[in-house]
Protein backbone atom coordinates (compact mmCIF):
# COMPACT_ATOMS: atom_id res chain seq x y z
CA UNK A 1 0.00 0.00 0.00
CA UNK A 2 1.76 3.37 -1.00
CA UNK A 3 1.25 5.85 1.31
CA UNK A 4 0.58 9.54 0.27
CA UNK A 5 3.24 12.71 0.90
CA UNK A 6 0.36 14.42 2.80
CA UNK A 7 1.17 11.19 5.86
CA UNK A 8 4.31 11.56 6.15
CA UNK A 9 5.86 14.92 5.42
CA UNK A 10 4.52 16.25 8.63
CA UNK A 11 5.43 13.33 10.59
CA UNK A 12 8.72 13.86 9.22
CA UNK A 13 8.71 17.84 10.02
CA UNK A 14 7.58 16.89 13.88
CA UNK A 15 10.88 14.49 13.96
CA UNK A 16 13.11 17.09 12.38
CA UNK A 17 11.59 20.01 14.18
CA UNK A 18 12.37 18.09 17.85
CA UNK A 19 16.44 17.08 16.40
CA UNK A 20 16.85 20.66 15.64
CA UNK A 21 15.42 21.55 19.47
CA UNK A 22 17.74 18.70 20.60
CA UNK A 23 20.49 20.18 19.42
CA UNK A 24 20.58 22.71 22.03
CA UNK A 25 20.80 20.70 24.94
CA UNK A 26 24.37 19.37 23.93
CA UNK A 27 25.51 22.33 25.36
CA UNK A 28 24.88 20.77 28.42
CA UNK A 29 28.00 18.08 27.99
CA UNK A 30 30.65 21.23 28.82
CA UNK A 31 31.92 22.04 31.60
CA UNK A 32 33.66 20.46 34.52
CA UNK A 33 30.53 18.05 36.36
CA UNK A 34 30.69 14.48 36.73
CA UNK A 35 29.03 12.60 33.97
CA UNK A 36 26.16 11.74 35.96
CA UNK A 37 25.28 15.80 35.83
CA UNK A 38 25.98 15.57 32.77
CA UNK A 39 23.57 13.18 31.66
CA UNK A 40 21.42 14.53 34.11
CA UNK A 41 21.17 18.15 32.24
CA UNK A 42 21.01 16.34 29.02
CA UNK A 43 17.55 14.48 29.88
CA UNK A 44 15.92 17.39 31.53
CA UNK A 45 16.81 20.12 28.71
CA UNK A 46 14.95 17.15 26.28
CA UNK A 47 12.10 16.20 28.38
CA UNK A 48 10.40 18.71 25.84
CA UNK A 49 11.61 16.95 22.95
CA UNK A 50 10.80 13.78 24.38
CA UNK A 51 7.32 14.74 24.88
CA UNK A 52 6.57 15.91 21.59
CA UNK A 53 7.98 12.59 19.79
CA UNK A 54 5.92 10.86 22.48
CA UNK A 55 2.81 12.65 21.12
CA UNK A 56 3.48 12.02 17.78
CA UNK A 57 3.82 7.66 18.26
CA UNK A 58 0.57 8.34 20.54
CA UNK A 59 -1.30 9.89 17.36
CA UNK A 60 0.50 8.16 14.71
CA UNK A 61 -2.61 6.80 13.15
CA UNK A 62 -4.69 9.32 14.07
CA UNK A 63 -3.72 12.63 12.42
CA UNK A 64 -6.76 14.60 13.48
CA UNK A 65 -6.25 13.87 16.96
CA UNK A 66 -2.43 15.12 15.93
CA UNK A 67 -3.53 18.50 14.12
CA UNK A 68 -5.62 19.20 17.33
CA UNK A 69 -2.86 18.48 19.79
CA UNK A 70 0.10 19.59 17.98
CA UNK A 71 -2.36 22.93 16.77
CA UNK A 72 -2.44 23.26 21.51
CA UNK A 73 1.02 22.90 21.39
CA UNK A 74 2.15 26.14 18.78
CA UNK A 75 -0.46 27.85 20.30
CA UNK A 76 1.86 27.65 23.53
CA UNK A 77 4.76 27.39 22.27
CA UNK A 78 3.93 31.27 20.05
CA UNK A 79 2.39 32.71 23.19
CA UNK A 80 5.81 31.87 25.71
CA UNK A 81 8.12 33.10 22.41
CA UNK A 82 6.24 36.13 22.28
CA UNK A 83 6.68 36.95 26.01
CA UNK A 84 9.96 35.27 26.37
CA UNK A 85 11.95 36.33 23.53
CA UNK A 86 11.01 39.50 21.66
CA UNK A 87 14.16 40.24 20.64
CA UNK A 88 14.04 36.57 18.38
CA UNK A 89 10.42 36.00 17.60
CA UNK A 90 11.44 36.16 14.25
CA UNK A 91 14.18 33.99 14.04
CA UNK A 92 12.40 30.96 16.16
CA UNK A 93 9.00 31.55 13.99
CA UNK A 94 11.36 30.55 10.51
CA UNK A 95 13.03 27.96 12.92
CA UNK A 96 10.42 26.29 14.87
CA UNK A 97 6.63 27.64 14.18
CA UNK A 98 6.55 27.26 10.35
CA UNK A 99 7.26 23.69 10.43
CA UNK A 100 4.93 23.34 12.87
CA UNK A 101 1.88 25.29 11.34
CA UNK A 102 2.77 23.13 7.98
CA UNK A 103 2.44 19.53 9.84
CA UNK A 104 -0.64 20.81 11.47
CA UNK A 105 -2.29 21.76 8.43
CA UNK A 106 -1.32 18.11 6.51
CA UNK A 107 -2.36 16.57 9.44
CA UNK A 108 -5.54 18.26 8.88
CA UNK A 109 -5.42 17.75 5.09
CA UNK A 110 -4.59 13.82 6.05
CA UNK A 111 -7.71 13.48 8.27
CA UNK A 112 -9.82 14.86 5.15
CA UNK A 113 -8.60 12.68 2.43
CA UNK A 114 -8.32 9.87 4.49
CA UNK A 115 -12.59 11.01 5.63
CA UNK A 116 -12.85 11.33 1.34
CA UNK A 117 -11.53 7.42 0.99
CA UNK A 118 -13.08 6.00 3.55
CA UNK A 119 -16.54 7.29 2.64
CA UNK A 120 -19.41 5.10 1.30
CA UNK A 121 -20.28 7.28 -1.72
CA UNK A 122 -16.92 7.45 -2.29
CA UNK A 123 -15.56 6.51 -6.23
CA UNK A 124 -12.91 4.21 -4.68
CA UNK A 125 -15.32 2.56 -2.22
CA UNK A 126 -17.65 1.92 -5.41
CA UNK A 127 -14.52 0.68 -7.81
CA UNK A 128 -14.26 -1.73 -4.95
CA UNK A 129 -17.48 -3.05 -4.97
CA UNK A 130 -17.48 -3.45 -8.98
CA UNK A 131 -14.54 -5.89 -8.76
CA UNK A 132 -16.11 -8.25 -6.73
Amino acid sequence: MKFPWYIWIPRVLIILVSLFAALFSIDVLQGPESIAHKLLGLLIHNIPVILILLILILTWKHPLIAGIVFSSLTLIFIILLAIYFKHFFLIDMIFFIMPLLISICLFFISHIKSIKNESPGSASAEKSEEKT
